[in-house]
């Protein structure tokens, strides 16, 4: 993961204003040949996170999905390693709303009405793992 910063966790714990979740360091290209994948992912990863904290978590995991789906845009060496990195980044994320739906569903004060959208979640990790 050297060279890029995954600054959202960061951002939204130190409460220092926005910043994107995946923020240019280094590139031999200086980032001009993804620099629109990277803001497409970047908002999609944005739209994911506050749609998380507001518990709506399908439109959450589809923004993932969708951010998923733009790293594939992101072709050639060496910018094939950045877009793996973006995948793996964006799986965390998923295994976190995951995680959450979790506990969520299950236990004795478990919320059944999240049931749907912890399958989906699972199901997406699946997809994701299996296109790695």
């Amino acid at each position: 993961m050297k060279g890029w910063i995954f600054s959202r966790t960061k951002a939204s714990r130190e409460k220092n204003g926005p910043s994107d979740p995946i923020q240019f360091v280094s590139c031999q290209f200086n980032g001009s040949k993804c620099v629109n994948q990277r803001a497409k992912i970047n908002q999609c990863l944005f739209k994911s996170h506050d749609s998380f904290v507001d518990k709506e978590y399908d439109d959450s995991i589809e923004e993932l999905k969708t951010a998923y789906a733009a790293t594939h845009d992101i072709l050639g060496s060496p910018c094939a390693s950045c877009a793996q990195l973006f995948r793996t980044r964006i799986t965390q994320s998923m295994e976190q709303i995951h995680g959450e739906l979790h506990r969520m569903t299950t236990g004795f004060f478990r919320w059944d009405c999240y049931k749907p959208s912890y399958e989906v979640a699972n199901t997406m990790i699946n997809e994701f793992r299996k296109n790695a």
